[in-house]
């Protein structure tokens, strides 16, 4: 595992600035979908709220409208992350990203603009699956998108980034909803407006900001855009398009998609599933989104306030308090794992410790509340305390674990020419459990009510089992290598990266083997890159 090194961070900054610049543009489109995941259980429990659309919350059907509310967002965002292959293969990962964030708004605005003379739920619904459809396109290319800019180096982090800037979002709209709750005592609609209204900031700041970035070089390399993706290279990388690196580094894009150029949808489903060392990285992002759901980690993000006062929190201001408190110890724990943990203990490990650490806090919040079931009228025990302190206790394994990390993996172990068909996999299956945890949340906190902590808490157990022989460390591999990792026995390999001082990526940094020869690069590559134009050199491989 490498060092904790502050000074190498600040000296990554400064080196990669473009990358990091271009990486805080992009992942303001993680808090698109932070913003309105933290939102909408606060503005549920407004008063005024429920007002507005005549609902009764002691009403026994209460639950499952809660459920329709959150779940019907993740039903669009599923099918904006299904579109997401063909607009950003079609058009390209910066106009899809434009493109998506417009739809956003205009169902946010939707949102923010229903209710008026009348009671009727249709178009708040209209409103969040229009939303919802930009967020899944969004949260399908973002990963891409950065992952295809940012140096190999960094590139971890960097993907990382999207998690912190959507638990920033949660965390922003926790105390929205708070502050908001505290100055608005009446049943003005502007109570919940207003938090519907904020969540269009971060997609005005993206938009603003995505205009000026450079699209992803390795889409323009398959476009066969080559002089264009020399200069993108150039740009992200800080460098000259002549200098012998960007030189290089293009080399490789360009050998890796040799026969990969501008293939359809039929012909990249059947590239992705023609051998075992093909068909694991879709089946492998398919279920690290799986598994990252199953942590339980929405049905609090949705819910907490509700949570909170299931454990014996009282009051709806304390529950909005204690969940706008999560909210930053996500953030604190989110960004020092990014630091710390992703680029130096790796991706393997901070998935096995993050899942220990889930299941722990998940099963004592469940056996506590089985054990010690809160009374109304009941004063906090020392027990119930402890249980509270376990939902942060959960939110600091899940942040430099389960929370990032899979976004990182699925997008690094992606082929070059299927990326785009992978990440949309990746995530229509991360917002389909989305979806159902977000519809079954409520009604199994109603029904099997500790049984619902102790089902995420076993889910913890098996996915770190997987992570244990499934899951392979990529740390410092470059995209054009990490194929290698899948060769042979996969089980045997990922088993043997358990061990950091085995982990196969340390003979793969660089684009090297464990020989020590540079993959996918003839001898006399280096010497014709000298001297020559970017441009005509790619064009002459």
């Amino acid at each position: 595992m490498g060092k904790f090194d502050i000074r190498a961070i600040l000296s990554d900054i400064k080196a990669y600035r473009n990358a990091y610049i271009l990486t805080a543009v992009a992942s303001f489109g993680g808090m698109l979908f932070g913003w309105d995941t933290g939102l909408i259980g606060g503005v549920l429990t407004m008063d005024a709220f429920q007002h507005s659309f005549n609902l009764d919350k002691n009403s026994k059907d209460f639950s499952n409208l809660q459920g329709n509310i959150v779940s019907v967002l993740q039903a669009g965002c599923f099918f904006g992350a299904l579109s997401s292959f063909y607009v950003s293969d079609k058009f390209g990962r910066k106009f899809a990203l434009i493109f998506a964030d417009i739809i956003f708004l205009l169902g946010s605005l939707i949102q923010t603009l229903c209710a008026i003379n009348t009671h009727s739920l249709a178009q708040l619904y209209v409103g969040r699956v229009i939303g919802g459809f930009g967020v899944g396109l969004i949260s399908a290319v973002v990963p891409t998108y950065i992952g295809e800019n940012a140096n190999k180096e960094i590139r971890g982090r960097c993907i990382g980034c999207m998690q912190l800037f959507n638990v920033t979002g949660i965390c922003l709209s926790f105390f929205v909803n708070y502050g908001i709750t505290q100055q608005i005592t009446t049943l003005s609609s502007a109570k919940w407006r207003i938090p519907f209204a904020l969540q269009m900031l971060p997609g005005a700041l993206l938009l603003l900001g995505i205009i000026f970035q450079n699209e992803s070089p390795r889409w323009l390399v398959e476009k066969n855009r080559l002089q264009d993706a020399a200069k993108a290279l150039a740009r992200v990388r800080c460098k000259d398009a002549e200098d012998e690196g960007v030189i290089r580094e293009l080399d490789e894009i360009v050998r890796d998609f040799e026969g990969h150029e501008k293939l359809s949808l039929k012909m990249q489903l059947r590239a992705a599933t023609e051998n075992k060392q093909m068909f694991y990285p879709v089946s492998f992002a398919v279920l690290l989104m799986f598994w990252q759901q199953w942590t339980g980690t929405n049905s609090i993000n949705y819910y907490a306030p509700q949570i909170f006062q299931s454990i014996g929190l009282k009051g709806q201001s304390a529950g909005l308090f204690a969940t706008g408190i999560y909210g930053i110890v996500k953030i604190v724990c989110t960004a020092l794992g990014l630091m710390f943990a992703t680029e130096q203990m790796g991706r393997k490990w901070s998935l096995l410790i993050g899942s220990l650490g889930q299941a722990f806090a998940m099963f004592y919040i469940g056996i506590n509340s089985a054990v010690n079931p809160v009374k109304d009228g009941d004063a906090l025990s020392g027990t119930s305390i402890f249980a509270i302190i376990c939902v942060y206790l959960f939110v600091v394994f899940y942040s430099f674990g389960w929370g990032p990390i899979p976004f990182v993996l699925s997008s690094e172990c992606s082929p070059n020419h299927v990326r785009s068909l992978i990440m949309a996999l990746a995530l229509m299956t991360q917002w389909l459990f989305n979806f159902v945890i977000a519809k079954l949340t409520p009604i199994m906190l109603d029904h099997i009510t500790y049984g619902t902590f102790l089902l995420f808490g076993a889910a913890c157990i098996v996915m770190g089992v997987y992570a244990i022989f499934f899951v392979p460390e990529t740390k410092g591999v470059p995209l054009e290598s990490v194929h290698l990792l899948f060769e042979g026995d996969i089980v045997k390999g990922c088993i043997r990266d358990t061990i950091p001082s085995r982990a196969r990526a340390r003979g793969l940094k660089g684009g090297r083997n464990e020989g020590g020869e540079v993959e996918g690069r003839d001898s006399d590559s280096v010497a014709r890159a000298k001297g020559m134009g970017t441009a005509r050199h790619v064009e002459e491989v």
